[in-house]
């Protein structure tokens, strides 16, 4: 695949995960409104959730290889440093998001061993809104002053 293709992928793909992540959000926050006990099928929705964000950072990575922009940034990573665009996309942009999806992983399997308890709605709950929070302040969005994107291509 060329960068281009990909690029496109995955910024149509990022919207999908977008609304996973509301969703997840939501789901969370209901259950862990609602006091859930976590059962098996809890964990296969969090481990569903994190599988379809590890799809999104592989596709991320194969981009990473192929993208002109990381490619300049590489070159020199001097003068990339010193350039807004390329160090989002050479180092920012990849960092963050790879930090938070490792996160969001960890927290998935830790998940696997509290089948059964109460109150872990909640503690998946605040890390996923951290980890939330990392992948939004590393989006390229369309208005951000850091480095603006289309939000479609």
């Amino acid at each position: 695949m060329d960068a281009s293709t990909l690029l496109i992928f995955h910024s149509y793909y990022r919207w999908v995960v977008l609304l996973a992540m509301l969703f997840q959000l939501a789901w969370l926050w209901w259950n862990n409104r609602c006091q859930t006990v976590f059962l098996q099928k809890h964990f296969y929705i969090v481990l569903g959730l994190s599988i379809l964000y590890d799809i999104q950072l592989l596709i991320g990575f194969l981009l990473y290889f192929h993208s002109p922009l990381v490619d300049a940034f590489l070159q020199n990573v001097g003068l990339g440093i010193k350039n807004r665009q390329l160090r989002f996309f050479g180092l920012e942009h990849a960092s963050v998001m790879s930090v938070a999806l490792l996160l969001s992983n960890i927290v998935a399997f830790r998940c696997a061993k509290k089948v059964g308890q109460q109150h872990v709605f909640r503690y998946v709950l605040r890390w996923y809104i951290a980890i939330y929070l990392l992948v939004l302040s590393s989006v390229p969005w369309s208005f951000s002053p850091l480095t603006s994107r289309p939000s479609f291509r």
